[in-house]
């Protein structure tokens, strides 16, 4: 992600445990807020020739952990909070003036780290200097988004007996950071008495890993996009028959891209023996994990402002 993206980077060491046992149960993760939108205002809607727009914008942390904001810069490295404003149509409109502060900075800085609930403040001044205007005169839709990247990750353990008689373990854990995307990893294929995340030797047991983008619980005009790279996948004590995730899962270009409510699975059959150095063994316990960094995109919408024709 270049510096010019204002990036919520959430620490993502702290994590909820979700403490799944037993029947094929997935992670779960709690809370899917990062950002708030609480301003933003833009006046006025009309303007004759050579007038000028002011933008306020006031954005929250409502999530639980700190964050990281960038602004975004210019191509003379001015800071304009131009990947904030993605559209100022710049054929009409300059970028007069921008400033901004945050709870705990009173300056314009090129980055802000907000704890949970701060707030950043950005102001624009939009210029028209464009000259004669014609008849009809101008139309300009103002587009903004806030772009953050985050990352998550997730785990399940599982284990392998060689029969049902064995005893093996009660208790198998799961659990996946918090954030708008949630990784959840599922076993099945299991024809123990209990069900997945226990497997018999003979089994040919999966997991599915699914990529959601959460939807939120209230109403929202907003909308989120999810893009990333392939998740990172791994094992231990158990294996995989193929490359995990497969290759044909994954779109040419490398990225994948998730609307908000929606989700993508990666199926991927588990490879097992029980051994311990090279002794065999009645059970093993196992553990897959995944974690992905992606940018979360959160549209804000547009606003529109006229530039009237003067007349002579």
């Amino acid at each position: 992600m270049q510096d010019r993206h204002l990036i919520l980077s959430l620490l993502v060491f702290t994590v909820t445990v979700s403490g799944c046992t037993g029947g094929g149960q997935g992670t779960q993760s709690q809370g899917n807020k990062a950002v708030a939108v609480e301003q933003l205002q833009v006046t006025p809607s009309e303007i004759f020739a050579d007038g000028t727009v002011k933008v306020r914008m006031v954005v929250r942390n409502v999530g639980e952990l700190p964050a990281e904001v960038r602004v975004g810069s210019n191509d003379n490295g001015g800071l304009d909070g131009s990947d904030v404003l993605t559209n100022h149509c710049p054929d009409i409109f300059d970028i007069s003036d921008f400033s901004a502060s945050s709870s705990n900075v009173s300056g314009t800085e090129p980055a802000y780290t907000l704890s949970p609930d701060y707030r950043i403040r950005m102001n624009w001044e939009l210029t028209q200097d464009t000259g004669n205007v014609p008849l009809n005169g101008y139309d300009c839709n103002l587009r903004f988004q806030v772009p953050f990247d985050y990352s998550v990750n997730a785990f399940r353990q599982l284990q392998v007996k060689s029969n049902s008689e064995v005893q093996g373990s009660e208790e198998l854990s799961a659990k996946s950071s918090k954030g708008p995307m949630k990784i959840e990893i599922q076993a099945i294929g299991s024809s123990a008495p209990r069900g997945a995340p226990t497997f018999l030797e003979g089994d040919e047991g999966d997991v599915r890993i699914q990529l959601e983008n959460k939807k939120p619980s209230e109403e929202s005009s907003y909308t989120g996009l999810v893009e990333l790279d392939p998740p990172k996948v791994e094992s231990s004590n158990v294996g995989f028959v193929n490359q995990c995730p497969s290759s044909d899962d994954v779109p040419e270009n490398g990225k994948i891209r998730i609307y908000e409510g929606k989700s993508k699975i990666f199926a991927c059959q588990l490879d097992w023996e029980l051994t311990q150095g090279g002794t065999q063994v009645p059970s093993i316990r196992g553990r897959v994990s995944a974690e992905a960094d992606y940018t979360y995109v959160k549209d804000i919408g547009s606003r529109s402002v006229k530039v009237k024709y003067r007349g002579n």
